[in-house]
């Protein structure tokens, strides 16, 4: 699975010019020995880009708790969308800016993206936002949505979330994906769900307990 190159024949190659006389008919024109039916070409694939992946132990439950230490000193806002009344998010966020006492975060992040790259094989240059740290309480979710968003965010390439509560510490708020199963293991500690940011996804509703997470996209050339 990953990134390979494949003879393709095509039901319809699309010409290499359009073009419209003063009346508006158009004109479609195919370089030389080429035309619309039956050409072959070279396409390039990519497996890996309907899937995620899970890296089991990403952090250990020691970085977790500190993470969360961190996490829970700052002051929070609620979580917003774009677009779309305030109860399709309801959580707590907090960012966590880099600094002396966070660097090691980010490097961590920085290995485990390149490390998941090497399955998808996207351009990638390095993350814009802070971390997101996110917390769901009771009946709190994040319904269904893409990372991808209008502006900067439309250059996310890949999304990160990491599982830094114990799995016993809530029910529910399952992160789903769909047509991607999401691995039971997701929910342990330390463990990093990695998927293309266009996939739909989202975090269900917490039915008891507290859901702690750390949320990071790597951004880089907008996808073409």
């Amino acid at each position: 699975m990953g990134n390979y190159t494949a003879q393709q024949k095509f039901s319809y190659l699309f010409p290499d010019s359009i073009a419209a006389d003063a009346k508006g008919a158009l004109s479609l024109q195919w370089a030389p020995a080429s035309g619309p039916f039956g050409a072959e070409r070279a396409l390039a694939c990519n497996d890996a880009l309907p899937t995620l992946q899970l890296l089991r132990g990403a952090f250990n439950p020691a970085e977790c708790r500190a993470i969360i230490a961190m996490g829970d000193a700052l002051s929070g806002t609620a979580g917003r969308v774009e677009i779309g009344a305030d109860t399709y998010r309801v959580s707590k966020i907090v960012w966590i800016e880099p600094d002396e006492a966070t660097h090691w975060i980010y490097h961590r992040l920085g290995a485990l993206f390149a490390q998941a790259n090497r399955h998808y094989g996207l351009d990638l240059i390095g993350l814009v936002e802070a971390l997101q740290y996110t917390v769901y309480g009771p009946e709190q979710h994040f319904d269904w949505h893409i990372d991808l968003g209008s502006g900067q965010t439309s250059a996310r390439k890949l999304s990160m979330t990491v599982q830094l509560s114990d799995a016993g510490d809530y029910s529910g708020g399952a992160l789903e994906f769909i047509n991607a199963p999401s691995p039971a293991a997701a929910r342990e500690i330390g463990a990093a769900t990695v998927f293309p940011s266009y996939l739909a996804h989202r975090v269900a509703p917490v039915q008891t307990g507290v859901r702690r997470s750390l949320v990071a996209w790597a951004y880089g050339p907008a996808f073409k």
